[in-house]
């Protein structure tokens, strides 16, 4: 099963596990972009909608675009009472959107998926002129751990799925950094790029914390009988540790427009 294709299965995990974003940094793109209230907004990979929310209950009208059937359900089921939203069932290569239509498509923590070269010319044609494109990533769960509890928890996944524990240094994100400002800028269509970074503490339980654990594609790259070890032994970990654990969180986000 390719990894992107996992998150059909595990859609209940993502929404209530994973860190949504904060409303900084919305305001912060609709600032950029200056869009008004009846802006046409796509948005690529939308997940549960942590990220769709904001402009939804704003009303802006955007059309999000996601790989699984049932991911596209949960998005139409959640946002029925809002005729300013669809969802479609494609990949964003397999899109036939018409040129020059959207001022602001946006990616949350989902555009890694698509090869720059693919993704940005098409993102830049499909934009109106001055249109923006804003990509944003969460960083936290692939920088090195800050915490003495996240450490021990990287630990057991060094005990029993060693080809899991491949953090980056923080000089590593850095230079993830400036390929992303670099890829946004490919073939020149979008110049002179904006970046902003978002960081704060998220307290998880123990069961908020397996389950965001069990959202992450790669963690479904190894058998059932792994996954049991691991989900226990940070359970007993963080239950014998006031059943709490805190997780800094970093968002960066790229802005650029047409």
């Amino acid at each position: 099963m390719e990894n992107k294709k996992v998150f059909n299965d595990i859609i209940s995990d993502y929404a209530i596990a994973r860190p949504g974003y904060p409303t900084e940094l919305f305001r912060d793109i609709i600032d950029y972009s200056k869009i008004k209230n009846d802006a046409k907004i796509l948005e690529i990979g939308s997940g549960p909608g942590q990220a769709t929310e904001y402009f939804v209950k704003n009303r802006y009208s955007i059309t999000g675009l996601e790989l699984g059937e049932k991911q596209v359900d949960y998005l139409l089921e959640k946002y029925s009472a809002y005729q300013n939203f669809n969802a479609l069932c494609t990949s964003f290569e397999n899109y036939n959107g018409e040129q020059e239509t959207y001022d602001l498509i946006i990616s949350a923590t989902a555009f890694h998926w698509i090869k720059p070269e693919v993704g940005y010319p098409k993102a830049y044609n499909l934009l109106k002129r001055n249109g923006v494109m804003a990509v944003f990533w969460h960083l936290a769960s692939i920088i090195e751990p800050k915490t003495e509890m996240l450490n021990q928890i990287r630990n057991i996944y060094r005990k029993y799925a060693p080809d899991l524990d491949d953090y980056i240094s923080v000089d590593e994100a850095e230079d993830l950094h400036n390929l992303r400002i670099s890829q946004i800028q490919v073939h020149h269509l979008f110049n002179n790029p904006v970046s902003k970074i978002y960081r704060w503490d998220d307290e998880y339980t123990t069961q908020r914390y397996i389950r965001l654990m069990n959202s992450y594609s790669d963690f479904h790259d190894i058998d059932k009988d792994k996954q049991k070890a691991i989900f226990d032994s940070a359970a007993d970990y963080i239950d014998s540790n006031g059943g709490k654990i805190v997780v800094p969180q970093e968002v960066r986000l790229y802005m650029a427009k047409k």
